[in-house]
């Protein structure tokens, strides 16, 4: 490829036509049916192709004599084969995934399935102690499902018959993601956009057909249920699905000689310090995947140095189901060390300055996206929609990038203060109005600080109410619960005030600042 004269590069589509996530089973079918396609170690329990048809039908079905086609279906659910199942089901019946984190707490629930305009949930009794069933029951108006230790007796079943035919351009799923405004956004994904990215993901981690793909992502996320379920199906890789925890994963690695493993930098870390590391045979692993977060260069030679495999990195958002930039496994060494790679293929990619055009290789800019991948919007939400993706169809990430030369891109910040920890996203206004909300909380403004394994930490300055002295634990115990665990604050500092501009907005930049000081 030529050098770029600007940073904008458009990438064509490739690969097999498939338009929705049916297609892509019964692909998968057809090229290798008794292969087996899904695994989960918790339970022992093996699919091959043609028996993940079956069983995903028979949900279909089984969700289709409950409800009709277009019905929205939410999961709340930990990884084990009723997630990938349901999702599965769910598709082939021409209904839409709302899948919620099952650690999610009251508000967030409701919000979720309130927002989405979910009819049924099919939710754990508990996943950490959570009791995210009895949460979806509270939800007035929603049939709850509940999912005990025999998941087969819980999940909904019939004979299957025929299945409605589902356009491409139809709603897959609604995914949550956090909002500047302080709430969680419904993210639309359509199967066209699911199937896009699933693919081209798969091809840019290379040849995977008859290996072992193990996946302890989140599947309620796109890392997990797009790039590991649809990408696994579309390589004809062995699907493993399980909980993310260090020495099950190890036993895994070993025990199933897995060739890909999925994990973000934070999981890679905890791997990398677990005491049954040196005591694992890790010689099957030949591709690490990652994401989430800005790695370094110095994070690549350590993690490749300890597994003995390539890491490919991604860059993506809910937004983009998940992947819009990916390195190979057979990059050159400046491109898997330095960058976050070229756009996948069926993207266009503009790093764009102040006024829209695209600047010069090299040159920080936003970075802009737009392809069949992008949400077709935020659900209810023209105002943050129209802000996000403009006439044209750009997505404008309001992340910093620049892309060289030869279409690879290199993220150098942000333009939004989201705050990205372990690879999720917390909105620091979300926080700050639970934190507010405290008697003893008069004001309060929450910030990120670098952290060489998460990302970044949640750290929150207050302003106490009065002559109030508030207690960092008694605010621990008010965030733990009404807020996820990963966006309660792991820093506190009690303040005066808080540095104000003279338009009386915080100095987010100044207590950024002063966060990193403290940690000095």
């Amino acid at each position: 490829m030529a050098a770029l004269a600007v940073s904008e590069l458009r990438v064509p589509a490739t690969g097999p036509a498939d338009g929705v996530l049916g297609d892509v089973l019964r692909r998968a079918v057809r090229l290798a049916p008794d292969a087996v396609l899904l695994s989960t170690p918790e339970t022992g329990e093996r699919w091959t192709a043609t028996e993940l048809l079956d069983a995903a039908g028979s949900v279909a079905a089984g969700l289709l004599a409950r409800h009709a086609p277009g019905a929205r279906v939410a999961t709340c659910l930990g990884n084990g084969p009723a997630a990938v199942l349901l999702q599965l089901g769910t598709a082939l019946a021409g209904m839409t995934l709302v899948p919620v984190n099952p650690r999610s707490r009251p508000a967030e629930v409701e919000h979720a399935l309130r927002l989405s305009g979910a009819v049924l949930a099919v939710a754990a009794e508990e996943v950490a102690g959570n009791p995210v069933a009895d949460l979806c029951a509270a939800v007035e108006g929603v049939d709850v499902v509940r999912v005990g230790v025999d998941w087969r007796a819980a999940v909904p079943w019939a004979t299957p018959g025929e299945l409605p035919a589902v356009d491409p351009q139809s709603l897959a799923q609604v995914q949550f993601t956090s909002g500047t405004t302080g709430r969680a956004k419904g993210v639309r994904i359509t199967h066209a956009g699911m199937v896009a990215t699933g693919t081209a993901f798969a091809e840019r981690l290379g040849p995977t057909t008859g290996r072992v793909w193990c996946n302890p992502m989140p599947l309620f996320h796109t890392a997990g249920n797009v790039l590991g379920v649809v990408g696994a199906l579309a390589s004809g890789a062995e699907h493993v699905v399980l909980p993310f925890a260090p020495g099950p994963v190890l036993r895994v690695v070993e025990e199933r000689q897995v060739t890909l493993l999925s994990a973000a930098p934070t999981l890679l870390d905890l791997l990398a310090a677990h005491p049954d590391l040196a005591r694992t045979d890790l010689s099957s692993l030949r591709v690490l995947f990652t994401g989430g977060m800005t790695v370094t260069p110095a994070f690549v030679d350590r993690v490749e140095q300890v597994f003995g495999a390539r890491l490919s990195i991604t860059f993506g958002m809910t937004e983009t189901c998940g992947a819009v930039l990916q390195t190979s496994p057979e990059d050159p060494d400046p491109v898997r060390r330095e960058t976050v790679g070229a756009p996948l293929a069926g993207t266009d990619v503009r790093i764009a300055g102040p006024d829209g055009a695209a600047v010069a290789p090299g040159t920080p800019g936003e970075l802009w996206v737009r392809g069949e991948r992008i949400t077709r919007g935020y659900l209810d939400d023209p105002v943050a929609t129209a802000e996000a993706i403009d006439a044209d169809g750009w997505l404008h990430t309001g992340d910093l990038a620049e892309m060289d030369g030869r279409g690879a891109c290199r993220v150098v910040g942000r333009l939004k203060d989201m705050i990205k920890t372990g690879g999720e996203n917390v909105s620091p206004v979300e926080v700050e109005e639970v934190l507010v909300a405290h008697p003893d909380i008069a004001r309060a403004a929450v910030v990120g600080v670098p952290d060489p394994r998460w990302g970044e930490l949640v750290v929150a300055f207050v302003v106490p109410a009065g002559d109030r002295d508030p207690s960092p634990d008694e605010l621990t115990r008010h965030c733990r619960d009404r807020l996820s665990p990963f966006k309660v604050p792991r820093h506190w500092r009690v303040v005066d005030e808080l540095p104000m501009t003279a338009s009386a907005k915080v100095q987010r930049a100044e207590l950024r600042r002063i966060a990193a000081a403290d940690a000095g």
